[in-house]
Formats: C-alpha cells, structure tokens, sequence
C-alpha cells in the first residue's frame, strides 16, 4: 500500500471523518449493548449469532457462521458454546458432513431474538431521536456509497 502524497489539509478531513465514524459508532454500540443485556440478557455479539441463525432456520455450519459474522472460526465457536450453555442455540454434527458442526437456535433463541430485537429497535429510535430524516438521509448515502467504493476496491486490490 503506498503512502498518501494528500496535502495536510486533506489527511486532516480524512481523519477528522475517520474519527468522527468511529464516535458516532461507539457511542450508538455502547447503547444498544447495554440495552440489550440489561433487557434481553445478551449483548450485541451474541444477538449477532442469532440473528444470522434466524436467517438460516435449520442451522449453519460453524465455518459458515464465522464467514457470515465476519470473525474467526475461534470467536464463533466460543460464542457459540456460550449460546449453547445459556440454551439458545443447539449444535449437531452435520447429517450430510461428519466432521462438521451445526448450529441451530432453540425455540428460547428465537424467543429471546425477538425479545432483543425489539429493544434494539426502541434504542435505536432513541439515539437517533432528536436526529431529523432529512439529515439520516443526507448522511447515510454518501456512507454507503463510500462503503461500496471502497469494497470494490478491496476486492480489486485482493
């Protein structure tokens, strides 16, 4: 990766942005997390799992869910193994691979989903409450295309 010849000026819009993304996310991430553990008793991570497991109703293979999530075939398997223990989730052997693992939410997994689902919704609203549409809209389109952009340079680049 070559080193930017931007002016000043620019790397400190660039950073300033960068910055500003990474406020907005944790302060709105620290929110949902305790809403949810406080009210549903699971933080975002574990609704995470679920949420993909809800999408997939007879299960995904552990190697899936870790593609799916975006994290290490480790980190899925301890969240997992929490989800199991806390009696969400489900894991069998996959009926057509042996040596595969599936996991499947639990009728209290879906319970519970729906339960967080709802106030992560509530929570949401509020953090963006005194937010106007107009400027969700002005701001979310630009990110979104700054997303796509740089995806699709990613996947030039790899």
């Amino acid at each position: 990766m070559a080193i930017s010849k931007q002016p000043d000026e620019q790397r400190t819009r660039e950073l300033r942005f960068w910055l500003n993304i990474l406020r907005v996310h944790d302060v709105i991430f620290s929110e949902l997390n305790k809403s949810l553990r406080d009210n549903a008793g699971i933080g975002l991570a574990k609704l995470d799992v679920l949420a993909q497991l809800m999408r997939h109703p007879d299960g995904m293979s552990m190697g899936d869910l870790s593609v799916a999530l975006k994290v290490t075939n480790g980190n899925v398997s301890g969240l997992v193994n929490r989800l199991v223990k806390d009696g969400l989730v489900s894991k069998e052997i996959s009926a057509t691979d042996r040596r595969s693992v599936n996991a499947k939410l639990t009728e209290d997994g879906r319970a519970i989903f729906e339960t967080a689902m709802q106030f992560h919704e509530t929570t949401l609203a509020e953090c963006m409450a005194d937010i106007g549409a107009e400027t969700l809209i002005a701001v979310a389109e630009p990110l979104r295309r700054i997303s796509d952009k740089l995806k699709l340079k990613g996947e030039k680049d790899g």
